[in-house]
């Protein structure tokens, strides 16, 4: 048998701490638990790998009242809040996949069909996306915390580009701009795919059934044990102390994830000429969006943006790269002063996610 802790609404912070609770209480006799949950508020949420300061605008959060976690599953920063469905699978390690993304193709199955059962046509992409006409439809994760393998994901009924943007810290607005675009183009949600937000507690008790299905057997519904309540105290403590928050986490990238393989970053190479300013979006290891400036000189006037064009669609690889930016430069009879293509190119270049 496998329980449900169908949870409705709770806080931000129960919406994270919960899950490890019952992460931290189970052993191998442990029965699999799913939990089916929604926040009340907003919030930011980090992944445990992340140096909080580094990916999130602390200050204007604070001034927005907007409050922000740092959860022990691997992952980028998410805005989260009540439009979105929380699944959360946590199961005794000897009960589940060994390999990550055999954990994620097996939980995140109920809600692709899910998707499916409301009239999107949507399926799996490893390693941990589901999208829909390549754009994606759920936020995941995954780890193993103590003796339990956990997996997380939510269905997007709506989505707050906009306030998804503004909580990240980055290094110009033109970067956040690009990123909001970027989400509008590869992130999609119900609302967008249908032209209305389905009724919640259908969807949810569609969820609940693929579930049953997935694992062939009925879920019955429970509350928190005892020692489970005593966790959650303690996992509440925890989430909310600033040693905890404000710990630095792991390298450091500059690469924002916008599907599994949609990256953006902003990065800049310091040439004699001038610094070279270069917002990037790849496709897999396909230039699908490229924009550059800088503080330096270059005739004609128009150089840059044909640069870009030309180079949109391009393999991200250095050699091929190189000669087509010399041809350009050739071909247009290019002037920059002190900017060679060997600098442009290595701009682009940066060092990949």
């Amino acid at each position: 048998m496998i329980r449900l802790l169908d949870l409705n609404e709770v806080s931000y912070l129960h919406s994270q701490t919960i899950y490890h609770a019952v992460a931290y209480c189970t052993t191998p006799a442990s029965p699999g638990t799913i939990i089916i949950l929604r926040p009340r508020e907003p919030y930011g949420c980090v992944g445990y790998h992340q140096w909080l300061e580094k990916v999130i605008d602390v200050d204007y959060c604070h001034q927005k009242g907007v409050p922000i976690i740092r959860r022990e599953v691997g992952g980028g920063a998410v805005y989260l809040d009540s439009d979105q469905l929380f699944f959360q699978c946590i199961f005794p390690v000897n009960k589940a996949p060994r390999r990550v993304d055999s954990l994620y193709k097996l939980f995140l199955k109920p809600a692709v069909n899910t998707y499916r059962r409301l009239g999107i046509d949507a399926y799996y992409r490893p390693v941990n996306d589901i999208q829909v006409n390549e754009k994606k439809i759920c936020g995941t994760g995954a780890g193993r915390i103590e003796d339990a393998s956990v997996v997380v994901g939510n269905l997007l009924f709506d989505f707050n580009y906009g306030e998804m943007a503004r909580i990240l810290r980055v290094s110009s607005e033109k970067f956040r701009d690009k990123i909001h675009d970027s989400m509008q183009l590869y992130l999609t949600t119900l609302r967008r795919e249908l032209g209305y937000v389905p009724d919640q507690e259908r969807t949810k008790d569609i969820l609940i059934k693929e579930f049953e299905q997935l694992l062939g057997c009925s879920l019955y519904s429970d509350d928190l044990t005892s020692e489970e309540q005593q966790t959650l105290a303690s996992m509440d403590k925890k989430f909310t102390d600033p040693v905890w928050l404000y710990e630095k986490g792991g390298k450091k990238t500059n690469w924002i994830k916008i599907s599994a393989d949609v990256n953006i970053v902003e990065s800049t190479h310091n040439s004699p000429g001038g610094p070279i300013w270069i917002i990037l979006r790849l496709k897999g290891d396909t230039i699908d969006d490229i924009v550059i400036s800088g503080d330096f000189t270059i005739q004609p006037n128009n150089a840059l943006a044909n640069l870009g064009d030309r180079l949109r669609g391009q393999p991200h690889e250095a050699d091929p790269l190189l000669k087509m930016i010399e041809s350009f430069y050739k071909d247009q009879g290019i002037e920059s002063p002190g900017i060679t293509p060997e600098d442009i190119l290595k701009a682009i270049m940066t060092e990949k996610y």
